[in-house]
């Protein structure tokens, strides 16, 4: 019986000090719990530049903001979106379910800086417009947005998903 006894405690420290012995050899060791939500908070609130933790490099993208609505049921219509601050990159794609041409202007609120003019989109169809093609290269300035549409003497039917990036590639 004693040495069913030794041999199974044997096995007992085999098994349970062979991971921490391996653990406290090696770099690649299981931080604590406690430990593992403050490493990650770190990271996640560094800024999107590239960040070396080691011998690996993270590249944080950030989007800030996507949005997806319709607008319809009159010949004029407004929506709006709102650009948060550093996601100033912006790509905007509207789809016409409507018979008739739509014309577009995105204006922003604050300043009442006009971005896009009474761009046309044709009937049943989708037009996509980027803030990086239109000349925006440092991206639109953060705040409330207003899109209005009109149809002329036809009703608008529109469908509108649109993204705001901190980079000009997450508006692509």
């Amino acid at each position: 019986m004693k040495k069913i006894a030794i041999i199974i405690a044997a096995l007992l420290l085999f098994v349970v000090g062979t991971p921490n012995i391996y653990a406290a050899q090696n770099d690649a060791a299981v931080p604590h719990p406690d430990k593992i939500s403050e490493n990650t908070s770190t990271t996640a609130t560094q800024d999107a530049g590239a960040t070396t933790t080691g011998e690996h490099v993270i590249t944080p993208q950030s989007v800030g903001n996507s949005f997806n609505f319709t607008v319809g049921g009159s010949a004029t219509a407004p929506g709006s979106f709102e650009v948060p601050k550093d996601f100033g990159h912006v790509k905007l794609r509207i789809r016409n379910y409507a018979n008739a041409p739509v014309d577009f202007t995105v204006q922003h609120n604050d300043s009442g800086k006009v971005y896009v003019d009474g761009k046309t989109i044709s009937k049943n169809s989708e037009t996509v417009w980027r803030s990086t093609d239109a000349g925006f290269s440092d991206g639109l300035r953060s705040g409330r947005y207003t899109i209005q549409f009109r149809g002329g003497t036809n009703k608008v039917n529109v469908e509108i998903w649109g993204v705001a990036g901190s980079l000009p590639s997450d508006a692509k």
